[in-house]
C-alpha cells in the first residue's frame, strides 16, 4: 500500500495553472512535502476555481494545461520522491449544454448513448420524457414573450438560444426544420432514415455523418435556413411549440424548490448526478483515470462526495479492484460525533474531517460551555435545544428547497409494490425519517439490512414517534417494510441518497451561519453542540485512529472548511478566559448597539474580527473587503434576514456598514479592541503550532492546505482559496538556516515560525514514515502542579521513539500568573515514560534535553517533539511460550486479549523476542503434539480468539464456552467447545458479514489455494472416515483418484468452505497480533519441524517426495538414535524424505514451505538441522530406534537453492544432540546461528561443552532449557547427577538450592557472550518438574502447562528489565 506520507493540497486553476505548480516545485521539495495532493484536474467549466463542475473526465482542463504539461511535472515529481494524490469527482459533473454528455442527452434524449450515464427519471409526471433545464431566471412562457428564446444555427448545428446559451434542437425539432426546407429534400430523406436505426451508437454517428456535415457543407441552403428560422423566431406559439417538443423543458430555476425529475448535487441546479453505480457508467466515467493510476502518474485517488452514490461500499470496492491494491484511496466523508466511518470500506481513510474536530475540541476549554451558553441564551432569548434547530433547519431545506426530491421519493415507494400506505402519512414520515436522520446517511447495500443499521432506523424512528406520536401507525409500517420486504431495498437506498445532502445544507449551509454561541465549532466536521473534549478522550480517539485508520488524513484546514485553521485556534483562547471575554463582547455590545441588527449576527460579527483580523503589526490583506464579502455570503447561507433567492441588501449593508465602524482604526472600538486583539492572537499561536505538532505526529497523514504553512486566517470560501505568496515562502524557507528559533519566536506574528515548525515536521515525517505510520500511540501520563495543562503521547515503532508534549489552555494558566507562554512557572510539571523507553532524548534542533520536566521542555518554544536515542545493541533477549500456555478464560492460550497483553510484559521487560512453539494444528492422534500436526501449513484452529470473534460480532454470548482456569490445558474439553464456537461464529458471518470480510475471504482463498484446498479436503475426508488416518481410508480417497475428490468436492462445498474460513479466521488473528508486536520492537521467532506427520495432509497430497511403496505405506521412519533423552533412541514415526526427487524439483516443496513460514515470523528455528548434513533412518517394521543408520542429507546444495529463490533469511539452527562437524560446517557455511543449552553444560566434558558460557559463540541463541528439557528448578531437582551438580557448583564458585538456581541459570544465560538469550517463561517464573512442557518419548501429559492469571507479574517483568539492562539485552 503506498503511503502517502504527508500531503500538500493545492487547488489548481485558470490562475495557478500547472506552470504555476511547476515553478514551485523546488520550493515544495525544500519544504518536505511527499505527496501532492491536487484538486480536481480534468475539462470543468471554463472560469471555474475548483474543478467539481466536470465537463469531460477524459481530457485535462485546458485552462490549467494538458495532459503533457502533467507527465513532465510528474516525472519532475518522481524524481524528487513526490507523489500524486488526485481528487476525483464521480457523484455529479457540470449540468450545461456545453458538457457535450449533456448536450448528447438533450439532443437525442432517450436514444443518446449517455441517457443512462444521468440520474433522470424520464417518466416522472412532472415532465415525461423530457428532462427540467431549470435555466431560466423567470417562467419560459415570460421568455418566449419577451422573445428571449430564439432558434438559430450555430456552430453547423440547430440550437434554441437563450441567455448566450445554446440547447441542441432535439431530433425530431430537426426533421420538421429539414421538412420545412424545400431544397432540403436529400437531407429529410437521410433524416426518415436515420430514425429506423436501432442502435443507439449508430444512431448518433449517422446523425453526425448524413446530417450535419451535409448540411455544413451545402451552403446554399443556409440563406434559406436563416430566412425560415428567422420567420419562426417572430412566432411565439412556433418557438413555444419547439420548446414543447425538446428531450428537455427549460423553465425557472426556482421550479426546482417543489418538483424535479433529475438528481442534482445537493440543492445546486448547475450540477447533474451520475448514475455510477451502473458497470458501464462506472468504466467510462474512469477511463482515464484508470490510465493515470496504471502508467504510476497518480499514487493515490481521493473520492468527493461518497455520500451522495447510490451505493458507496459497491464503488469503492469496484474503485479497488480498478485502481490495485497499492493504490490510496480515501473519501471525503463528514462523521457525526460518535460516528465511525465503515470499517469495511477498502479505502486507508477520510479526508480528515474528523480530526480537525478532535484537535479544535481539545483546545476548547469544557469548563467555560455553561458560561457561554448562558450567555448566548440570554443574549437571543432562545433556548431551543441544538437538535430541534438542527431538526427546523433541515426541515426548512426539506419543504422549502427539496420538495420535488421528497415528492419522488413517495413515488418511488408506490412504484415498487410495497405495502401500500396513505400518500400524505407516507411523504410526513419519510420526512421527518430524513430530518430526524442523526447522521448523514447509512450504507446497507443488501437485504435484510445488517442489525446494527436496523437498530439505528428503530432509534430514530422512536424518536420521531415520541415526538410526532401521529406517525407512529404509519412509522410502525413502514419500518416493519424495510425490515421485511426484500422489494424495499432500492427505496431505502434512495432514500439514504437525499439523506446527506439535506443534512449537508441544513446544517453546514445554515445552521452553521445562525447559531453563535461559540463560532468556532461551526465547522465542517465539528458540530456547533460540541464545547471540547477531554485529554483522555482524546487518546482514546487516537488508539482507535491508530488501530483502524493509521493512514487517514489528518486535515485541519481544506477548501471547504468555514474558516481558517488558525482563526479556530485563536478563538479557542476565549474559552479559557471566558469570564475576561465575555465581559469585554458586553462592553463592545453596549457601546457600539447597531439597531438594525439581529444580537445574534453582531456577536457573529465581533467573534469573526477577533478571530479572523490579521497577527498584529502585519499588512491587512484587504481584511475589510474580504469581510464584506464574507458577511454577504454567510447571511445569505443563514437564511434568516437575507438569502440567495430575494437578497435582503438593506441587512447585508447595515451588517457591512456596522463590521466598517468596527474596523476604523481612527474609531473608538478600536482602542478597545487593539490590545485585546494582541492578546488573543499571542495565545492563539500556542494553540496554532501546537495543532500543527499534533496534525503532524497523531495517528493519520498530516495534510496541509496550500498556503497555510503560515498563518492562516481565511474565511469560508472564495476567501481560502485566494492566491499563496510562494515567493515570500521562498524567501522564508531560505533564511531558516540564518535563523535562531528565539528569533522566530520573537517575530512570531508574521508566520516564518509556523512555516519552520511544518518544514521540520515534514522532514520528520519523510524520516520516519513507518515509525508515524505503523508505530504504537502510547498516551503518556504528566503528573504535577499543572497536570491538567498538558497533553503527551509517544509514538514507538520497534526501537524508533517519539514523545509529543503540548500545552492546553495556557492562556488560562499564563492569565493566572500573569505572564507570557514562555515566562509560565510549570512548577514540578512532568512527563512519565515507560520503563522500556530510551533514557536519551533529542529535542527539534537535535539538542539532548536534560529532563522530561515540562519547564525544561517548553523554555524555548510552548511544545515539545522529542526523538528517543535508541541503543544500538547487538545483544538482545526473549521469552519461550507456546500460545497455548497463555491464560484465558477458554481453557487454552490463544491469539487474543491475553497474547497481545504478553506482548506489552515482553515490551515492558525489554525483551526482544518472543519464541514460540509451532502453530500448526494438533490432534489426539499426535497425542497434540505441535510437532506431529496434520498440516505444516494450517494454522491451529484451537488458538483462535473468541474475543476478536465477539469484536467483530461474530460472536455474541461467550460463557458457554468458558473454561475455569487451570495449570493445564484439557484438549478433549477446549476441542469439543472451540468446534462448537467457531461453527457458530461461522454461521453468523455467513449471515452478517460485512462486504469487506467477505472479499477479504475470497480473496485469502485464492491466494492460499495451493495448500488451502487440499488442507480442507483433507479434514473434511478425515471427518468422514471417523478420523482414521488416511492410509486407512478407501483405495480412491487414499490414493487421491481426480475423479473421486473432485465428486467428494463438489458435494460437500459447504463443510471445505467452513474449513478454509477456519483458517481465515486463524491467519487474520495473527496477522493482527505479529504486527502488534512488531510495533513494540517483539519479533516472533517460529519454529518449522522438519519431518510432517505420517497421517497429515503433506505426505496425502505429496507422496512421491517421501518413501512410501505402491500402497502409501511407509517404508522407513525418521528417528534419533540413543541420547540424552533416551537409551533407546526415540522412533518419531515420520516418513524420511526423498532428497533425490526433491532435488530434481529445485526442493520446491521446501521453498514453499520456508517461504510461506517467513511471511508469519520474523526469525525462524529449524528444528532438528542435524537432519539437513545427515540423519537417522529407521526402517519401518523396527519397534525402537537403535537399529537405524545415518543418511546425507541435501547439504550445502539446499540452502544454495533456497538462497537464490528467498534471498537472506533469518534463519537458526537447532544444532542440539549427537552432532557431528558436518552439522557444524554446514551450520557456518550459510552463517546460521545455532543453539547453546545450559542444562547440557555440566557432564564430564563441562571444561570442552559447547553450551558452557566460556565456550559460546556470539552468532549463537543459549537457553537455560528449551521446551524439550525439564524446567530449571526440576532438572535441579530431578535430572541433574551427582557428578553434574558438582561441576556446577564449581562453575559458579558456591552452594546452590531449588529457591535459586532458576536465577544462577538466567544470569549465565544472559552473561553469555550469545547474541541472543531465550528464557522458558516456566524459569522465570522458578517453576518445578510440574511446569514441564515437553518429554521427548513420554507420556500423555506433555503440551498442557499453561500460566494462570496473575502468575507472571510486575515483579518478574521488573527483573527480566533489570537482567537485560545489566547484561547489556535491552
Amino acid at each position: 500500500m503506498n503511503n502517502p506520507i504527508a500531503t500538500y493540497r493545492f487547488q489548481l486553476h485558470k490562475a495557478f495553472s500547472f506552470k504555476e505548480l511547476e515553478a514551485i516545485i523546488p520550493y515544495l521539495q525544500k519544504l518536505g512535502i511527499q505527496t501532492l495532493y491536487a484538486s480536481p484536474i480534468f475539462e470543468s467549466t471554463p472560469g471555474s476555481t475548483h474543478g467539481y463542475d466536470g465537463l469531460n473526465p477524459h481530457r485535462i482542463n485546458p485552462e490549467i494545461g494538458t495532459e503533457a504539461d502533467l507527465l513532465r511535472i510528474q516525472s519532475q515529481l518522481q524524481e524528487k520522491g513526490i507523489g500524486w494524490l488526485q481528487d476525483i469527482v464521480p457523484n455529479h459533473m457540470a449540468y450545461t449544454p456545453s458538457n457535450l454528455w449533456i448536450w448528447d442527452v438533450f439532443q437525442k434524449g432517450k436514444r443518446s448513448v449517455y441517457a443512462s450515464f444521468f440520474d433522470i427519471d424520464w417518466d416522472n409526471p412532472v415532465s415525461p420524457g423530457q428532462i427540467m433545464a431549470p435555466f431560466l431566471g423567470e417562467s419560459l412562457e415570460k421568455v418566449i414573450q419577451k422573445g428571449d428564446l430564439k432558434v438559430a444555427y450555430h456552430n453547423k448545428q440547430l440550437v434554441l438560444v437563450v441567455n448566450e446559451m445554446d440547447f441542441p434542437l432535439s431530433t425530431p425539432s430537426i426533421g420538421r426544420v429539414l421538412e420545412a426546407l424545400p431544397k432540403a429534400a436529400s437531407l429529410s430523406k437521410a433524416f426518415q432514415q436515420l430514425e429506423r436505426i436501432e442502435d443507439d451508437g449508430l444512431y448518433g454517428v449517422t446523425l453526425v455523418e448524413q446530417i450535419w456535415t451535409p448540411l455544413a457543407e451545402q451552403t446554399e441552403l443556409h440563406a434559406d435556413l436563416e430566412e425560415l428560422l428567422e420567420s419562426w423566431n417572430k412566432d411565439p406559439e412556433k418557438i413555444q411549440q419547439l420548446a414543447d417538443e425538446q428531450y428537455y423543458r427549460l423553465c425557472f430555476y426556482a421550479e426546482t424548490d417543489t418538483q424535479i425529475n433529475f438528481r442534482r448535487f445537493f440543492t445546486v441546479n448547475g450540477l447533474i448526478c451520475l448514475n455510477i453505480q451502473q458497470p458501464e457508467v462506472f468504466e467510462h466515467f474512469h477511463k482515464y483515470i484508470q490510465t493515470l493510476v496504471d502508467t504510476g502518474v497518480f499514487q493515490g485517488l481521493r473520492v468527493d462526495h461518497i455520500d451522495g452514490l447510490y451505493d458507496p461500499t459497491a464503488y469503492l470496492q469496484q474503485l479497488r479492484e480498478l485502481a490495485g491494491p497499492e493504490t490510496y484511496l480515501t473519501v471525503e466523508k463528514i462523521l457525526e460525533p460518535g460516528e465511525e466511518l465503515p470499517e469495511y470500506w477498502p479505502i486507508e481513510g477520510n479526508t480528515g474531517y474528523d480530526f480537525l474536530s478532535y484537535v479544535n475540541n481539545l483546545f476548547t476549554n469544557t469548563a467555560s460551555e455553561e458560561a457561554f451558553t448562558n450567555y448566548y441564551e440570554k443574549l437571543t432569548g432562545d433556548r431551543t435545544p441544538i437538535t430541534e434547530q438542527i431538526h427546523r433547519k433541515k426541515a426548512a431545506i426539506l419543504f422549502d428547497h427539496m420538495a420535488g426530491e421528497l415528492t419522488n421519493l413517495v413515488r418511488l415507494y408506490g412504484q415498487l409494490d410495497l405495502p401500500e400506505l396513505a400518500e400524505e402519512d407516507l411523504r410526513e414520515a419519510i420526512a421527518q425519517w430524513l430530518i430526524y436522520c442523526p447522521v448523514y446517511r447509512n450504507y446497507g447495500n443488501q437485504w435484510p439490512l445488517e442489525p446494527a443499521e436496523q437498530e439505528a432506523i428503530r432509534a430514530v424512528f422512536a424518536a420521531i414517534e415520541s415526538d410526532q406520536p401521529k406517525l407512529k401507525k404509519t412509522l410502525t409500517a413502514l419500518q416493519d417494510t424495510l425490515f421485511n420486504q426484500s422489494e424495499s431495498l432500492p427505496f431505502y437506498q434512495r432514500c439514504m441518497q437525499f439523506s446527506g445532502p439535506l443534512m449537508a445544507k441544513g446544517v453546514e449551509d445554515t445552521l452553521l451561519y445562525t447559531y453563535h454561541r461559540f463560532i468556532g465549532h461551526n465547522e465542517v466536521g465539528d458540530s456547533v453542540a460540541e464545547f471540547g473534549l477531554n485529554p483522555e478522550h482524546f487518546h482514546q480517539l487516537m488508539r482507535d485512529r491508530q488501530q483502524k485508520w493509521p493512514l487517514s488524513l489528518n486535515g485541519t484546514s481544506t477548501h471547504d472548511t468555514k474558516r481558517g485553521e488558525d482563526v479556530r485556534a485563536r478563538l479557542n483562547v476565549l474559552t479559557d478566559l471566558p469570564q475576561q471575554w465575555l465581559k469585554t463582547v458586553q462592553e463592545w455590545s453596549a457601546a457600539h448597539r447597531h439597531a438594525e441588527l439581529d444580537p445574534s449576527d453582531q456577536y457573529f460579527i465581533f467573534q469573526t474580527v477577533l478571530g479572523a483580523y490579521p497577527m498584529p503589526g502585519q499588512d491587512e490583506d484587504e481584511f475589510p473587503q474580504r469581510l464584506n464579502e464574507y458577511l454577504q455570503k454567510a447571511l445569505r447561507e443563514a437564511k434568516l434576514h437575507s438569502n440567495w433567492t430575494k437578497p435582503n441588501e438593506a441587512y447585508e449593508q447595515a451588517a457591512q456598514d456596522f463590521a466598517g465602524q468596527l474596523l476604523d482604526q481612527e474609531g473608538e472600538f478600536w482602542a478597545a479592541f487593539e490590545p485585546f486583539h494582541r492578546k488573543i492572537a499571542d495565545w492563539g499561536i500556542v494553540n496554532s503550532l501546537a495543532q500543527t505538532l499534533l496534525k503532524f505526529t497523531a495517528p493519520g497523514v498530516p495534510d496541509v492546505y496550500q498556503g497555510t504553512e503560515s498563518w492562516d486566517l481565511s474565511l469560508v470560501d472564495p476567501d481560502n482559496r485566494r492566491p499563496v505568496d510562494y515567493q515570500l515562502r521562498q524567501q522564508w524557507l531560505d533564511e531558516l538556516d540564518r535563523v535562531t528559533v528565539a528569533d522566530l519566536w520573537k517575530r512570531r506574528f508574521t508566520g516564518q515560525i509556523k512555516l519552520w515548525l511544518t518544514h521540520q515536521l515534514f522532514l520528520k515525517r519523510g524520516e520516519h514514515a513507518e515509525t508515524f505510520a505503523e508505530g504504537l500511540y502510547l498516551p503518556l501520563q504528566v503528573t504535577g502542579a499543572y497536570a491538567e495543562h498538558v497533553l503527551a503521547f509517544a509514538r514507538r515503532y520497534q526501537q524508533n521513539w517519539f514523545i509529543v508534549a503540548v500545552p492546553l489552555h495556557a492562556a488560562q494558566l499564563g492569565e493566572k500568573q500573569k505572564c507570557s507562554v514562555l515566562e509560565i512557572d510549570w512548577k514540578d510539571t512532568q512527563i512519565v515514560v515507560p520503563e522500556e523507553a530510551p533514557q536519551t532524548w533529542l529535542n527539534l534542533l537535535g539538542m539532548p534535553v536534560e529532563s522530561l520536566r515540562v519547564q525544561d521542555l517548553f523554555h524555548q518554544l510552548p511544545l515539545a517533539l522529542l526523538q528517543g536515542e535508541p541503543e544500538m545493541l547487538d545483544r538482545n533477549a526473549g521469552i519461550l511460550l507456546s500460545v497455548t500456555s497463555l491464560p484465558s478464560n477458554f481453557g487454552i492460550g490463544d491469539l487474543g486479549p491475553q497474547a497481545q497483553a504478553f506482548v506489552d510484559a515482553l515490551s515492558r521487560s525489554k525483551q526482544s523476542y518472543w519464541q514460540l512453539l509451532p502453530l500448526n494444528p494438533t490432534g489426539v492422534d499426535q497425542a497434540y503434539s505441535p510437532y506431529s500436526s496434520i498440516s505444516s501449513r494450517a494454522g491451529n484452529p484451537l488458538l483462535i480468539s473468541p474475543e476478536k470473534l465477539q469484536e467483530h460480532g461474530w460472536l455474541k454470548d461467550l460463557e458457554p464456552y468458558q473454561l475455569p482456569a487451570q495449570s493445564q490445558v484439557d484438549y478433549e474439553q477446549v476441542n469439543e467447545l472451540k468446534t462448537q464456537m467457531l461453527a457458530k461464529a461461522y454461521q453468523k458471518f455467513q449471515q452478517s458479514a460485512s462486504i469487506y470480510w467477505r472479499n477479504a475471504f475470497r480473496e485469502f482463498c485464492q491466494q492460499e489455494s495451493e495448500w488451502l484446498d487440499d488442507y480442507a479436503l483433507f479434514v473434511v475426508l478425515k471427518n468422514y472416515q471417523q478420523q482414521k488416518s488416511w492410509s486407512e481410508w478407501p483405495q480412491p480417497y487414499k490414493m487421491r483418484e481426480s475423479g473421486t475428490l473432485i465428486a467428494f468436492a463438489c458435494e460437500h462445498e459447504a463443510e471445505l468452505t467452513y474449513e478454509k474460513w477456519v483458517q481465515f479466521i486463524f491467519f487474520q488473528q495473527w496477522r493482527e497480533l505479529r504486527a502488534y508486536g512488531n510495533q513494540q520492537n517483539v519479533q516472533f521467532l517460529g519454529d518449522l519441524p522438519f519431518y510432517p506427520s505420517y497421517d497429515s495432509v503433506d505426505v496425502w497430497a505429496n507422496p512421491e517426495i517421501f518413501y512410501l511403496d505402491e500402497q502409501g505405506e511407509m517404508t522407513c521412519v525418521a528417528g534419533v538414535p540413543p541420547d540424552y533423552f533416551n537409551e533407546e533412541g526415540q522412533r518419531w514415526g515420520m516418513p524420511l524424505y526423498r532428497w533425490d526427487v526433491l532435488k530434481a524439483r529445485q526442493y520446491d516443496w521446501w521453498i514453499d514451505r520456508i517461504e510461506k513460514n517467513m511471511e508469519l515470523y520474523d526469525r525462524l528455528r529449524l528444528d532438528h538441522f542435524r537432519a539437513f548434513a545427515s540423519y537417522w533412518e529407521v526402517p519401518a517394521e523396527e519397534k525402537t530406534a537403535k537399529n537405524g543408520a545415518w543418511k546425507p542429507g541435501p547439504g550445502a546444495e539446499f540452502f544454495q537453492v533456497l538462497q537464490e529463490k528467498l534471498g537472506s533469511l533469518s534463519l537458526i539452527a537447532e544444532d542440539l544432540g549427537d552432532i557431528g562437524e558436518d552439522v557444524y560446517q554446514l551450520r557456518d557455511e550459510f552463517m546460521l546461528p545455532g543453539m547453546r543449552v545450559l542444562h547440557f553444560a555440566f557432564s564430564d566434558d563441562m571444561p570442552r561443552s559447547v553450551n558452557i558460557p566460556h565456550n559460546h559463540l556470539p552468532l549463537s541463541l543459549v537457553y537455560t532449557g528449551t521446551h524439550d528439557n525439564n524446567t530449571t528448578k526440576g532438572w535441579f531437582r530431578q535430572d541433574l547427577s551427582p557428578e553434574e551438580h558438582r561441576n556446577l557448583e564449581k562453575y559458579v564458585g558456591g552452594s546452590l538450592s531449588e529457591e535459586t538456581i532458576h536465577f544462577v541459570m538466567i544470569r549465565l544465560a544472559y552473561a553469555s557472550v550469545a547474541q541472543t538469550a531465550i528464557l522458558p517463561l516456566q524459569d522465570v517464573l522458578g517453576l518445578d518438574e510440574k511446569a514441564r512442557m515437553n518429554t521427548p518419548a513420554g507420556n500423555s501429559a506433555c503440551w498442557k502447562w499453561r500460566l494462570l492469571p496473575e502468575q507472571f507479574t510486575a515483579v518478574h517483568e521488573k527483573q527480566l528489565r533489570t537482567w537485560a539492562e545489566i547484561y547489556h539485552r535491552g
